[in-house]
């Protein structure tokens, strides 16, 4: 059940081009729209459509920050050739995890909600994915940039549940007996 909750989260979900506050349900619309046409494109591979699919959502996630916020205090006790090569391994994992979750597609529907301003810096974007006996929301995090004014993805809640924070989580306890070396190797 909870494999497949994460599967139709999966499905709806857009990645580290810069999106502007106005245009956030407009992009993210498009995005889920173009998964779910390369999903029902029977003339390609599933290997192509997972190409396909990552190359679309792979634009208004900020992977950077998702990984250091998976982490937590741990983060800046590493080096900076650690939190490079945590940063990229995380992403390959987080892209891996969506991967799997893709192959379990099975014509759900996605219907964009309105954004909500949570704070000056931060907003919400919730969907529902609509299966033929359940029908499961799903909240995207979006966080604005100080650099640049634009808005990026840093995290995922479904039904209630934060990727992130499950991760965080993970890695925390894995921590309590290994070394962060051991955690970048693991993933």
């Amino acid at each position: 059940m909870l494999k497949k909750i994460i599967a139709l989260l999966l499905l709806s979900i857009v990645s580290l081009h810069a999106i502007e506050e106005q245009q956030i349900k407009k992009v993210m619309d498009t995005k889920v729209g173009k998964v779910l046409t390369i999903l029902k494109d029977n003339t390609l591979s599933q290997h192509q459509k997972e190409q396909k699919s990552i190359q679309v959502i792979d634009d208004v996630f900020d992977y950077d920050i998702m990984a250091q916020i998976s982490l937590g205090k741990q983060w800046r006790s590493l080096s900076k050739s650690e939190k490079a090569q945590f940063s990229e391994r995380f992403e390959k994992k987080l892209k891996l995890s969506y991967l799997d979750k893709l192959r379990l597609y099975n014509n759900e529907r996605v219907i964009i909600k309105e954004v909500q301003k949570v704070k000056p810096t931060r907003s919400t974007l919730e969907t529902l994915i609509i299966g033929r006996d359940d029908t499961y929301k799903v909240i995207y995090l979006f966080y604005k940039n100080g650099s640049n004014s634009q808005w990026y993805i840093y995290d995922v809640n479904l039904v209630g549940v934060s990727i992130l924070q499950t991760y965080r989580k993970q890695f925390s306890e894995f921590l309590q007996t290994k070394t962060v070396k051991q955690l970048i190797e693991s993933l």
